[in-house]
């Protein structure tokens, strides 16, 4: 099995029985790490569920999805480091995107730059211990939890997040190792965990529309709050306001520090302070 792994490209495609006007199917691809010095991933997904997580040592990438092949046309595609993955197509509504997965496994072992991109979504992503260098993340009417449970053993230039109409969750956002996160939000729920082994100060720049927002910091980060929009509420405790701007108290004596400029509309926003 490793042998035909390693020697390139194993392909299964499975058709099984499904309700009437259905026709689903499932496939998976899976390759071997080469000669690759580098790893570039841009996934577009219509409707379904979605996982993605760390493959074992040794694998660049596996995948395996499940679709209705009357109303989805699943490309994959892959060339010198670049893995290209999109499901669409398509008249997609309601149950008929019901079922549909697509499960991604991505390697540890090179530096990544990952763009993910999908609409009707249920989303569990982990990149916990992938070398990022670059993440951009784009969701539609969607549920997403990202989890960033081990530390990136890479720099990443940056960490971009587009949310729709959507709940947006994300756990250890300090274990990115990322100078510049951003994230902009359009209506809906979002939690912005930033627990983590920090190694580098943080920039966050968040653009929040009609919906919630949560700051969650560790105890011991020096936070500084630039806010703007006279019309979200704010809960600043355990800030400081010096004139248009908040401060934790420890901001001078922090040994790590994350700015975050608000922009923000109708709509509310909270600080909550958690254990290291």
């Amino acid at each position: 099995m490793l042998r035909s792994v390693a020697a390139g490209l194993a392909l299964t495609v499975l058709a099984s029985g499904g309700v009437v006007g259905q026709d689903w199917q499932s496939m998976s691809q899976a390759r071997a790490r080469s000669d690759e010095t580098e790893l570039r991933v841009d996934v577009e997904y219509g409707a379904g569920s979605l996982e993605l997580r760390p493959a074992p040592a040794g694998m660049l990438y596996r995948t395996r999805m499940r679709y209705d092949a009357d109303h989805f046309r699943p490309e994959v595609s892959y060339d010198d480091g670049r893995l290209g993955i999109e499901i669409g197509g398509g008249d997609i509504r309601g149950g008929k995107t019901k079922g549909g997965n697509l499960d991604l496994a991505l390697g540890t072992e090179l530096p990544l730059d990952l763009s993910l991109e999908f609409g009707a979504a249920e989303a569990q992503i982990e990149l916990g211990g992938m070398r990022l260098t670059r993440g951009s993340i784009k969701t539609g009417a969607s549920k997403t939890v990202l989890r960033v449970s081990e530390p990136n053993p890479q720099v990443c230039n940056s960490f971009e997040i587009e949310v729709g109409a959507a709940q947006f969750e994300a756990y250890s956002l300090g274990n990115l190792r990322t100078e510049r996160f951003r994230l902009s939000g359009g209506v809906g729920e979002v939690v912005l965990d930033f627990g983590g082994a920090w190694e580098t100060d943080m920039d966050a720049n968040i653009e929040m529309g009609l919906g919630s927002l949560t700051l969650r910091v560790p105890r011991g980060l020096g936070l500084r709050v630039q806010k703007q929009g006279f019309l979200a509420g704010f809960d600043s405790e355990g800030l400081v306001k010096r004139g248009d701007v908040y401060f934790s108290e420890n901001w001078e004596a922090a040994n790590r520090r994350l700015t975050v400029r608000l922009q923000a509309a109708l709509g509310s926003i909270r600080v909550v302070w958690v254990d290291a």
